[in-house]
Formats: structure tokens, C-alpha cells, sequence
């Protein structure tokens, strides 16, 4: 990879920051929705961030959640 490529690699990445920052909080964001109405279906409340912070395994997680009590009766 020679320096001019590079350069111009910086330059790109340094010109549009706020697209790799999208890039990275737009499906954290969708996984944290979905993660949080999954667990309100099953009488849940919150769990927004951690489908958020840990995506794919806070999803599984709260896949295997019981019903809560509250949903049982």
C-alpha cells in the first residue's frame, strides 16, 4: 500500500466520521428495540440496553427468558 493511498484513506475516514458512527449505532440500536419488545411480550420491562451492548447474545438471552409471572396467569 503506498503513502498517497493511505493519505487518502485518512482522508476519507476523517471526513466522514459521523458515517462509520451510524455504521455502528444504527444496528445497535435495531437490536435493542427489537431485544426490548421481545422481553415486554413476555412481560418484561426494559432490556433495551442489553440487546443494545451485547446485540446477538442479549437476544438469546432474553429468547430464553420465562413468562413472567405476571403473563402465566
Amino acid at each position: 500500500m503506498d503513502v498517497s493511498t493511505l493519505n487518502q484513506f485518512q482522508s476519507l475516514m476523517g471526513t466522514y466520521w459521523f458515517v462509520w458512527i451510524a455504521i455502528a449505532l444504527i444496528p445497535a440500536v435495531i437490536m435493542g428495540i427489537f431485544t426490548a419488545k421481545l422481553a415486554k411480550k413476555k412481560g418484561y420491562h426494559g432490556y433495551f440496553f442489553t440487546g443494545f451492548f451485547f446485540n446477538l447474545i442479549g437476544l438469546i438471552y432474553v429468547v430464553g427468558l420465562p413468562l413472567s409471572r405476571d403473563r402465566q396467569d
